[in-house]
């Protein structure tokens, strides 16, 4: 009888005891917690995310990643289950981003939402979109920047050469000499007018009564028309001038204009191109070396293998 009450008793204490551990373990784990589950959409890849990955919102901790499975109704399209506090709400605004935890490789999901407090709450169970870093931003537009970047180089060697080819088909120099010529007939055109009008005047007293009259009248009318014609004479001369001076100064900007698209803007649109282009270039560098050797970053670049006569050579061949 008293085995029997020992036995029961020992039966009791283990059952409570591991009753005990498990209720212990459970507390310890954090599962007591009330929890949310919400997914993440991406049309993007997802690479170094997997289960148990930490889900952070503006850089606190707030879940883990339960699931990744591919969407069976879309193409390139990832899901991505998470599990984060309850105490946590997102509003449909809400958004995902995919990042690098330090140069382990793996990476965090982390949310972030509106400030606009209008906006209505996500449901549970709902779904947040992911967008791309800016990082994946940079690496998509740098092709495009670079296009774009050729394509001003060529409009900019157009517009240049098109100014050389309208300097060139100018001629200044006889422009100038036509100007000055007109200019100087309408000079000479004057005092000519004004000896005609004497001449005829003389010529009249040396005609009868009824001839002067005529030359009279006749020469009246001329006097007019040269009274008329010397304001005229006084606008074409400025004209001339006003002409002229355009001419000069039409010149003078196109050569302006093409002193600082050859000699300053187009040297600073290559320089820029080139610099551009050997960043992109390094940078992609880089990225191919942290693939094939990220533990590079943390235990630097690898040492080179000893040449012949240095300590440590081996000779690949056997003698």
């Amino acid at each position: 009888m008293e085995n029997r009450t020992y036995a029961i008793a020992v039966g009791l204490f283990t059952l409570l005891l591991g009753l005990a551990l498990l209720l212990s373990f459970w507390w310890l784990s954090g599962d007591h917690r009330q929890n949310a589950n919400y997914t993440v959409v991406s049309s993007q890849p997802v690479t170094g995310l997997s289960v148990e990955s930490t889900v952070r919102y503006r850089g606190v901790n707030v879940g883990k990643v339960t699931n990744i499975r591919l969407d069976q109704t879309a193409r390139n399209v990832i899901r991505i289950d998470i599990r984060v506090i309850d105490e946590l709400r997102l509003s449909e605004q809400s958004h995902a981003e995919l990042r690098m935890q330090g140069v382990t490789g793996l990476a965090f999901i982390d949310l972030d939402d509106t400030e606009d407090s209008s906006v209505p709450m996500l449901a549970v169970g709902g779904e947040i979109p992911l967008h791309p870093s800016m990082m994946d931003k940079l690496l998509d537009d740098g092709p495009q920047l670079i296009t774009q970047i050729e394509t001003l180089l060529e409009s900019s060697n157009a517009l240049a050469s098109t100014a050389n080819q309208l300097l060139n088909s100018m001629d200044h120099e006889k422009l100038n000499q036509t100007l000055t010529n007109l200019e100087l007939a309408s000079r000479k055109l004057e005092p000519l007018l004004n000896t005609a009008s004497t001449t005829f005047e003389r010529m009249g007293n040396m005609a009868s009564e009824q001839n002067q009259l005529m030359l009279s009248e006749t020469l009246s009318s001329m006097q007019k028309t040269a009274d008329a014609a010397h304001p005229l004479l006084g606008e074409l001369n400025e004209t001339a001038r006003e002409f002229r001076s355009m001419a000069q100064e039409i010149g003078k900007d196109s050569r302006q204009l093409s002193h600082t698209l050859n000699d300053e803007t187009l040297p600073r649109i290559h320089e820029l191109t080139r610099h551009m282009n050997r960043d992109l270039t390094q940078f992609s560098e880089l990225l191919d070396s942290l693939e094939q050797h990220p533990q590079s970053l943390l235990l630097g670049k690898p040492p080179a293998r000893p040449g012949p006569g240095e300590t440590g050579f081996h000779s690949d061949t056997n003698p």
